[in-house]
């Protein structure tokens, strides 16, 4: 099985612990997924990359038993 879907891509660098996260859900995290510290709403301005027509593909192959 697999598939494609248009998703809105962003790089982050994490200012609170330098951890370098690629995100592709819209909404952007309330909580460093690293560190576990409140980070919004200052990570809108830590975003160094974005795309939103980047598209994930995903290939998923079953094997049987």
């Amino acid at each position: 099985m697999s598939g494609t879907e248009r998703v809105p891509f962003r790089l982050i660098v994490m200012e609170c612990c330098g951890t370098m996260i690629c995100w592709v859900n819209p909404r952007l995290p309330t909580y460093c997924p690293e560190c576990g510290t409140r980070i919004y709403p200052e990570v809108r301005g830590w975003v160094t990359e974005q795309d939103d027509s980047a598209i994930l593909k995903v290939d998923l192959e079953r094997k049987k038993r």
